[in-house]
């Protein structure tokens, strides 16, 4: 179900959407526009929460790999 909304957008915006070979309506141009940035905006934030699960497993992960460094060369020896 779609709603009717009001909202403001600069003339360049409109002048692009406009510019568009295929001629789509406006609000659907609009409409992907923000199904678009709402899917990078959840994609961003999912990046961010990996970044910090990583940060918080770094010396963990980096003491594992100087444990396994350390017997290799006990190994060689």
């Amino acid at each position: 179900m779609k709603n009717k909304t009001s909202i403001s957008i600069s003339s360049s915006l409109l002048k692009l959407i406009d510019s568009l070979p295929e001629k789509p309506p406006r609000s659907r141009v609009i409409e992907e526009a923000l199904i678009l940035y709402f899917k990078n905006r959840k994609i961003r934030e999912r990046e961010k929460k990996d970044i910090s699960i990583l940060n918080d497993l770094h010396k963990i992960y980096n003491a594992q790999a100087l444990d396994i460094l350390e017997y290799q060369s006990e190994d060689e020896d």
